[in-house]
C-alpha cells in the first residue's frame, strides 16, 4: 500500500471516529502530498520516495516550531505539535536510533581511520544510510564519535 493510500485510509477512519486533531493533521499531510504531486508531472501519481521527503519536511517544520514554542513556554502548542509529529511519523519508515548510528559511525571509522572531520563523516554515512538516518542526529553522533 502506498503512503498516499495509507493516509487516505487513515483520514477516513479519523472522520468516522470524529478524531478532530488527527483529522486536521492528516488533511495537512494529504495537502502536502498533493502539492508535491501538482509540482511534478500531472500524469503520474506521487511516488513513496517523494511522499517520504514531503512528510519528513513537514515533521522538520513542526520540530522547528516545537523548539520555538518551548522557548516561549507555550506548552499547549508544544503538546499539539508533538501529537502532529507522531501522527505523521506513523507513515514514515523507521529511522535508526542514536546507538545504531554510533555503531555505524564507529564501524565506518574502523574501515577508514584517516577520517578526522565530522562533516565528511556525516556526509559519507548519510550517503550510505540514506533516509534511514536523521541528518541532525547523525551529525551530532559523528561529532561525538570523533571528539571522544
Amino acid at each position: 500500500m502506498s503512503i498516499k493510500t495509507a493516509i487516505n485510509d487513515a483520514l477516513k477512519t479519523a472522520m468516522k471516529n470524529q478524531d478532530k486533531a488527527r483529522l486536521e493533521c492528516l488533511r495537512m499531510a494529504k495537502g502536502a502530498l498533493l502539492m508535491v504531486e501538482k509540482e511534478s508531472s500531472k500524469d503520474t501519481e506521487i511516488t513513496d520516495e517523494q511522499a517520504i521527503l514531503s512528510l519528513r519536511t513537514e515533521v522538520r517544520k513542526r520540530q522547528q516550531s516545537l523548539e520555538t514554542y518551548q522557548g516561549l513556554g507555550q506548552q499547549v502548542e508544544v503538546d499539539k505539535l508533538r501529537a502532529e509529529i507522531l501522527v505523521i511519523e506513523e507513515f514514515l519508515p523507521a529511522q535508526l536510533g542514536e546507538a545504531q548510528l554510533e555503531e555505524k559511525a564507529r564501524a565506518y571509522l574502523a574501515e577508514h581511520p584517516e577520517m578526522n572531520h565530522a562533516g565528511k563523516l556525516t556526509g559519507m554515512l548519510k550517503k550510505e544510510l540514506g533516509d534511514a538516518a536523521d541528518g541532525k542526529v547523525l551529525s551530532e553522533v559523528c561529532r561525538r564519535v570523533l571528539g571522544g
